[in-house]
């Protein structure tokens, strides 16, 4: 009897030492691809700032999103937060670089796909564009706000 046919067990297949190894191996490297992913993620702490420059009133802007972290599961990191906003912001021509105005163009250009897509986001009733609802959020982060930390079920809020 080999050493494959000793390891069997009724219906099921042997596992030889050279699949497991290789199984090993791709267990190591899947794991691996989040930390791989994560320091190919661009610094997003200036990025943060660059979007919170834009505002007109920051204080108003973190209350509602300090509204929307009560109800929704989402990032509670400022670079998290920045990062998605950024992604939001690329199909516009925004790439982590240009003018104040350049990236204003952009936030509006994805608040108006939001819109036209009909992604939005409940906060107190009101109904509001999901960059904007995590340009608020990213504005709550910023200003040190911790409330929502444990935040509700997603089920209580309308589209997160």
């Amino acid at each position: 009897m080999s050493n494959n046919q000793e390891h069997a067990h009724e219906g099921h297949p042997a596992i030889s030492r050279r699949n497991l190894l290789i199984l090993g191996g791709v267990a190591i490297v899947a794991g691996a691809l989040p930390v791989t992913f994560l320091a190919l993620e661009p610094d997003n702490s200036h990025f943060a700032n660059d979007l919170m420059s834009l505002l007109a009133e920051p204080d108003a802007a973190a209350r509602l999103g300090t509204e929307w972290r009560k109800v929704a599961t989402i990032a509670r990191e400022p670079a998290v937060i920045a990062s998605s906003i950024g992604k939001r912001l690329n199909p516009h021509g925004w790439h982590n670089q240009g003018t104040p105005e350049e990236l204003r163009e952009a936030l509006k250009a994805a608040i108006v796909r939001d819109y036209a897509n009909n992604d939005m986001v409940s906060i107190s009733g009101w109904q509001i564009a999901r960059t904007s609802a995590e340009l608020c959020a990213l504005a709550a982060s910023l200003s040190g706000d911790s409330t929502g930390d444990e935040a509700a079920p997603a089920a209580h809020a309308e589209h997160g």
